[in-house]
């Protein structure tokens, strides 16, 4: 894997740990709507309740954190509507980094429409403005109008002086690269895979950011892989069992790609785990690659082989796993994975049939694919 890949990797973790102290962004994203009627009220449950489980507390725990940052962003809007202009920048600056942090597009987009008719804004925080409207356009499923507005936020001026352009790079790669995921996720959880070729070409062509170019290029890569035969996958795994995906056809195959270090990594386990053994007996299958070995001058195999079996012990992991390596061996860069948690799902056919599966809409895609 060469140094850009690594990058990527290395600016990913970064941004996940400074997004938020309790999840990632895209973990945000996979928690249940509380204000969706669809969705089950969760049971709240005393500490040391009958029926608690390490799961459940953590979930309740991360509701609770969800309303609280949902009630800080109606305040801080409240709070910047009455405020004068210099002040209230400041604190809409403070709103939309919170809202990119906790992956809460929605929920700041009543602040964003406030702020985008003050006409005193400051170029920042209408960028941010007009990034949370085009996220949040996303999130009610209104693709094409998120894309229209994309296009409108990079208009056809000279790049250099482009209002959204110029108060991009004045912000922080980790809030650029937080952004670019954050819609990405949208749209393949919409099963949007046209509109996100789209949205991230422009992005592509547009942007000075090389962290932000590679993203892109990164994605659109994968996305490329929609419909087409998946790339080979021959090894040994962990137990010294031969592993093939050839001979996997004709089920539905999940292949994950983790770190022992990745908390995402750790945190997927238990739901990747309800749905394996939901569809296991109906063709689902499930293939990890590990690539705690992937870093330029890093530690050897032998190295962090004792992370990796401990890993799958602590986490009861069933399915087979084989260790990312050089050559055919090199899984990661077969599949275009530049960062992690990872996954592609594969289709009965033999042909990629979907990305980046979340907690969100994992058992759906997976029994759509594995319905006869």
């Amino acid at each position: 894997m060469n140094s850009s890949r690594i990058a990527l990797f290395s600016l990913a973790l970064a941004a996940s740990l400074a997004l938020s102290s309790s999840q990632a962004a895209r973990g945000r994203a996979d928690l249940p709507n509380q204000d969706d009627p669809a969705q089950p009220k969760p049971k709240v449950l005393s500490p040391g309740g009958a029926g608690a489980t390490l799961q459940s507390i953590n979930d309740d725990y991360n509701r609770q954190l969800l309303q609280l940052e949902r009630q800080r962003l109606e305040r801080l809007g409240q709070l910047a509507a009455r405020q004068a202009a210099k002040d209230a920048d400041e604190t809409y600056e403070r709103l939309f980094r919170l809202a990119v942090a906790n992956n809460l597009f929605r929920e700041a987009e009543p602040a964003a429409q406030q702020a985008l008719k003050s006409s005193n804004t400051s170029p920042v925080v209408v960028f941010l403005a007009r990034t949370i409207d085009i996220i949040a356009s996303a999130d009610r499923g209104a693709y094409d109008e998120s894309v229209t507005e994309l296009r409108g936020l990079l208009d056809t001026t000279p790049a250099r002086t482009r209002p959204g352009v110029a108060a991009a790079v004045s912000l922080d790669t980790s809030a650029l690269l937080a952004i670019c995921e954050a819609y990405y996720q949208r749209l393949i959880q919409g099963d949007q895979f046209e509109t996100a070729r789209n949205a991230f070409r422009l992005v592509l062509n547009e942007s000075d950011n090389p962290a932000v170019k590679g993203f892109c290029s990164s994605r659109l890569n994968q996305l490329d892989m929609i419909g087409k035969p998946a790339p080979a996958i021959q090894g040994t795994d962990l137990d010294g069992k031969p592993v093939s995906l050839a001979e996997l056809k004709g089920n539905v195959v999940l292949v994950v790609f983790w770190a022992s270090w990745c908390l995402p990594s750790s945190a997927e386990v238990a739901w990747l785990d309800q749905v394996y053994n939901t569809y296991q007996k109906r063709g689902f299958r499930v293939l990890g690659i590990n690539v705690d070995a992937l870093q330029n001058d890093g530690p050897k195999l032998e190295t962090v082989m004792p992370n990796i079996r401990r890993f799958l012990v602590d986490h009861n992991v069933r399915w087979p796993n084989l260790v990312n390596g050089a050559g055919a061996h090199d899984y990661a860069r077969a599949y275009g994975v530049a960062e992690i948690p990872s996954n592609v799902l594969i289709g009965r056919d033999g042909n990629v049939v979907h990305l980046d599966l979340s907690r969100k809409n994992l058992d759906q895609v997976v029994a759509r694919s594995i319905a006869p």
